[in-house]
């Protein structure tokens, strides 16, 4: 009997190290999966915490650029925008916007043309597909917003401006971009151009940039609202010199070129005008002398007509692309007799065509995207700083901001972006 007791008293020792282990091994799963969830929960707690941030963060864009050219960019360098974020979190994270720099003009690009299709540019592609609207010429209601400060002349009451300010020019988001002369790649497209309407169909990334740029900026004759520094903005975007009267002058030679092209196309289709060339060089240069003569002929009755038809421009009439005799105004009679109208040029039977507006969507088509853009983001700056902060600088914003984190070991990263 005595060593059946001391065998049940061994068993029952054994059975309470057994329960023990078992127990601690239960505490030591429960303590992890405690500390487990506290960890998991932190980190659930600053990733919501983290999107947050980063989305106040982009809530921090420049309000006047968004209301006035309906673009979102946010401004400030990597260490205020990681006090900021820090400010919102309430523990340390890292934000930067280096990727998401203007340098890069895609996304700038991107959101204008986001912005094109939503509302913003719903009525404005509606008249320029029906010709409706003020497209082509007159003053906006915002001419008396703009003030001559003595760099150049006017037009149409609208003051030309140069722009003098080195550190301005030297910060201009274009500078450090390669750019093809406008005059020349007008005439390869005079020369060249075989569907024009292609120019104007709607929906298409260009048509749609062209049009954000007519509905926002300034150009020769016609001012949009606010308060600009040039009064041909668009013609600036096309040219890129920094006065209002070079870059007009500059774009009006690109017109020219355009339609001597166009019209040259036209004058060797057409049997009337061939007859009145070849006749003309007979009378001049007899004999075989005579071809070289013709080409001459066509290119100078060409260029004349290219000639009134910027003016015809200028004055509000509509040019056709594609020229008939109806639509040519300048008969050879009148080049050979310096014959120029009564107002200054000279008016076709008819008045049909595309206005002043649709010429400069020409020449906007065959800019690069890059030039286009980073222009648009110079006249951003330039005023910008006219207006609202001298100080400005398109190159110190950013489209989106990356945000960075280290919360209990584990790295927490978010891109966001307009």
């Amino acid at each position: 009997m005595k060593m059946d007791s001391t065998l049940v008293r061994q068993k029952r020792g054994s059975s309470a190290v057994f329960l023990a282990v078992i127990l601690a091994s239960l505490v030591a799963i429960t303590l992890s999966l405690v500390f487990a969830g506290r960890v998991q929960a932190r980190i659930s707690i600053a990733d919501g915490t983290l999107n947050l941030a980063s989305a106040s963060l982009l809530s921090e864009y420049d309000y006047y650029v968004q209301r006035d050219y309906g673009l979102f960019l946010l401004q400030g360098t990597d260490t205020q925008l990681s006090r900021s974020l820090r400010d919102y979190t309430g523990f340390y994270a890292k934000a930067s916007a280096g990727r998401f720099s203007t340098v890069n003009t895609e996304p700038v690009r991107k959101q204008i043309l986001d912005y094109m299709k939503s509302t913003g540019g719903v009525q404005l592609i509606t008249d320029a597909v029906t010709g409706e609207g003020d497209s082509g010429g007159g003053t906006g209601d915002g001419s008396d917003d703009a003030s001559d400060n003595g760099d150049g002349g006017a037009s149409d009451g609208i003051p030309d401006r140069t722009l003098r300010h080195g550190p301005t020019i030297t910060s201009l988001p274009s500078r450090s971009l390669p750019d093809a002369d406008i005059v020349t790649t007008a005439q390869r497209l005079g020369e060249n151009l075989t569907n024009p309407e292609a120019i104007f169909r709607t929906g298409t990334s260009k048509f749609l940039m062209s049009e954000y740029i007519l509905s926002k900026f300034n150009r020769n004759g016609y001012v949009n609202e606010g308060d600009h520094f040039f009064s041909s903005e668009v013609e600036y975007i096309i040219c890129g010199k920094m006065s209002d009267e070079k870059n007009k002058h500059r774009t009006d030679l690109a017109l020219e070129a355009v339609r001597t092209g166009l019209n040259l196309t036209h004058i060797y289709s057409d049997p009337e005008k061939v007859r009145a060339i070849t006749e003309a060089a007979e009378l001049i240069t007899p004999g075989p002398m005579g071809v070289v003569t013709q080409a001459a002929i066509a290119a100078a009755w060409a260029a004349a007509e290219a000639i009134n038809d910027v003016k015809l421009l200028h004055k509000d009439f509509r040019v056709p692309i594609i020229k008939t005799s109806a639509s040519w105004a300048i008969d050879l009679d009148s080049i050979l007799e310096g014959y120029s109208g009564e107002d200054g040029c000279i008016h076709p039977q008819t008045d049909t065509g595309r206005k002043y507006d649709d010429y400069l969507r020409i020449l906007l088509y065959v800019k690069d995207d890059n030039i286009v853009t980073a222009r648009v983001l110079d006249l951003i700056q330039i005023n910008m700083r006219k207006n609202y902060d001298e100080g400005f600088l398109v190159q110190e914003c950013a489209t989106g901001v990356s945000v960075d984190a280290d919360i209990c070991g584990r790295s927490l990263s978010y891109d966001r972006i307009y």
